[in-house]
């Protein structure tokens, strides 16, 4: 059953001794936030207790620990990181630290398009913009970092697009500015770069040369999925960046587009589920934490298991 989240206090409390405490917070794509919650209001309803919702995120208080166990294994499946639990009632003070803050966290706005674009135009580019690290196998050295915006979790799959666009446009202008660079993280010397692009890539003149055409190392430019709508346009962008020295790839926002059948010299790059896609010549980057065991094969670039 659902419950008030200002009810939070007396319902830990409530909880018998043998009992369990998930949280799933607010931090995935709204499709999976919705299964996740689905999932753990039937371990509920199948090992008694309530789930409490706040605007950061989601809590099932379980009185039998199984059905909660079940629910978290299979929400870290879907999402890449299982969420945290705890036994009650030995865990009761960390999940009235969850509570608080999350009963504290700002609520998802609801957004115009106006309201969207001026927000990704005055968005603080030491927040919208994020440099995430790569490994490749099970050494768990950095070898590449990934330069791209912040998501902001919308539940419009189409609006959440547009502000990624509005922000890598920010990021590419900012990388050619010097004053605004110093804004953006710090890139590490000697990983390689891997890039995010707006739909329609680089743009007339951006002086972002990466090198020599050609280069198997070579910087990596990420198009979303979406570029291939307009195959003549995406055909003149992705060579365009070749010639300037960049790899290029594809950005997908589901783990179901590593099965998609994309064209095999173009690297592809999407949330990585628990089974692993059929090999591809050009390589995978697979996102999110912790990565699955799959994910340590040769080729495949993975934001590692911490």
């Amino acid at each position: 059953m659902k419950a008030k989240a200002a009810d939070w206090r007396a319902a830990l409390a409530a909880t018998p001794a043998g009992g369990i405490a998930v949280f799933q917070p607010v931090n995935a794509p709204v499709a999976v936030r919705r299964v996740a919650r689905a999932l753990l209001e039937e371990a509920a309803i199948l090992g008694g207790g309530q789930v409490l919702g706040f605007p950061g995120g989601d809590l099932l208080l379980g009185n039998a620990a199984g059905p909660g166990q079940r629910a978290a294994q299979a929400m870290g499946a879907l999402t890449g990181s299982t969420p945290p639990s705890f036994p009650l009632p030995e865990g009761q003070p960390p999940v009235a630290a969850l509570c608080e803050a999350a009963s504290q966290a700002t609520a998802q706005p609801g957004w115009s398009l106006a309201g969207l674009e001026a927000h990704c135009a005055q968005w603080r580019l030491e927040d919208a913009a994020r440099l995430t690290l790569l490994e490749s196998g099970p050494g768990g050295v950095p070898v590449a970092q990934r330069l791209g915006p912040a998501p902001l979790g919308l539940d419009d799959p189409e609006l959440e697009a547009m502000a990624r666009d509005w922000v890598c446009r920010r990021i590419l202008a900012a990388l050619t500015h010097p004053v605004e660079r110093a804004r953006l993280p710090m890139l590490r010397p000697g990983l390689r770069l891997i890039l995010d692009l707006p739909l329609g890539g680089l743009g007339h003149g951006a002086p972002l040369r990466a090198g020599a055409a050609g280069d198997p190392n070579g910087p990596i430019a990420l198009l979303p999925l979406a570029s291939l709508a307009d195959p003549v346009g995406f055909a003149g962008v992705a060579e365009g960046l070749r010639q300037g020295g960049w790899t290029v790839g594809l950005l997908g926002t589901h783990p179901a587009a590593l099965d998609a059948g994309i064209a095999p010299e173009l690297l592809l790059a999407a949330p990585a589920g628990p089974v692993p896609p059929p090999p591809r010549p050009a390589g995978l980057i697979a996102l999110g934490r912790p990565a699955p065991a799959w994910c340590r094969g040769a080729g495949i670039l993975h934001e590692g298991f911490a």
